[in-house]
């Protein structure tokens, strides 16, 4: 890992302007590890990142550590009654539905880093629309966040 690479979304500098001000991510070694960076990119987003960083392991506990198939299983109702969960109904139900699409994209592709790679295939901009008409609550903004936070784009 190099000085401009990073392993914790919280660590990416994401300097549009001055690229010297800017840290990638590395890329994750599995799909739990993609879907919990997903997952936190959307947890955070209008949150301060010391407030996600201190509360990360208690969220990741309420959340199954971000197991995709106990995830796409569970019911929003379930997991908003867990004490270590996040308490935000639509983040908890898109974090839901997008374990699901994670489920979807193994059998399509093999793997999430396989469908990443089909979108090296596209424009910039045509695949930041993949993940945002794939995923809930999911903008742009955060698709870009988290592309750059798992390493897809390089400074």
């Amino acid at each position: 890992m190099s000085d401009m690479e990073h392993r914790a979304p919280w660590e990416c500098t994401f300097a549009e302007e001055d690229k010297s001000e800017c840290k990638a991510g590395v890329s994750p070694g599995s799909d739990r590890e993609y879907f919990e960076i997903l997952s936190l990119c959307i947890v955070q987003a209008g949150l301060n990142w010391g407030m996600i960083r201190k509360n990360w392991a208690r969220f990741k506990h309420g959340f199954f550590d971000f197991d995709v198939a106990k995830l796409s299983k569970a019911q929003a109702e379930e997991l908003l009654k867990e004490t270590s969960a996040l308490k935000n109904r639509k983040k908890v139900e898109a974090i839901i539905h997008n374990a699901k699409e994670f489920q979807k994209i193994k059998v399509e592709h093999g793997s999430f880093s396989n469908f990443l790679k089909s979108l090296k295939t596209m424009e910039d901009k045509d695949a930041l629309k993949a993940l945002t008409r794939r995923f809930k609550h999911v903008g742009e903004y955060t698709a870009e966040y988290f592309l750059h936070s798992v390493g897809y784009w390089k400074c």
